[in-house]
């Protein structure tokens, strides 16, 4: 995993990682900038992480990932639109019905079901709500750079 773009990134994520654990959050993995060259912060994952938290409703752009415990998958679909932004969701199971259903309940641009979370290459960037303004990749992503013309001739 590389660094964080710069001083100030990493400091945002682990200021973000602070305000989790004082709001009741625990740390199970990671949770301090390394020392050294670059500006690395660790994979950090935490634990006891409540819906309400700032951590949840905020984009945090470093390798945070905060567990929040959930009972079906309406509750996690409900937990995961309750926030302004929408760029990408994932969702791991082996039932394609849940898969489905999650697809069609999560408000996201992007949901990615069972892999990491990034675009292929012909695919098409897209946030929803407060995340991304648009798409400009892919074949649909074309549309954005262009302006459409539209004539009508009766001769």
């Amino acid at each position: 995993m590389g660094p964080l773009i710069n001083a100030a990134a990493r400091d945002q994520v682990a200021g973000k990682v602070t305000k989790a654990v004082a709001q009741g959050a625990r740390v199970a993995l990671g949770g301090q900038p390394l020392e050294g060259k670059g500006y690395f912060y660790p994979p950090t994952l935490l634990l006891d992480v409540r819906q309400e938290m700032d951590i949840i409703h905020e984009e945090t752009f470093g390798p945070v990932l905060p567990v929040v415990a959930f009972s079906t998958l309406d509750e996690a679909l409900a937990m995961a639109n309750d926030s302004d932004y929408g760029l990408t969701s994932s969702i791991y199971t082996r039932d394609l019905n849940v898969a489905m259903k999650a697809i069609k309940g999560l408000k996201f641009g992007e949901t990615y079901i069972n892999r990491e979370n990034f675009e292929a290459m012909q695919g098409f960037h897209a946030g929803w709500r407060k995340s991304g303004i648009g798409g400009a990749d892919g074949r649909h992503g074309l549309n954005e750079y262009l302006q459409t013309q539209v004539v009508y001739l009766q001769a």
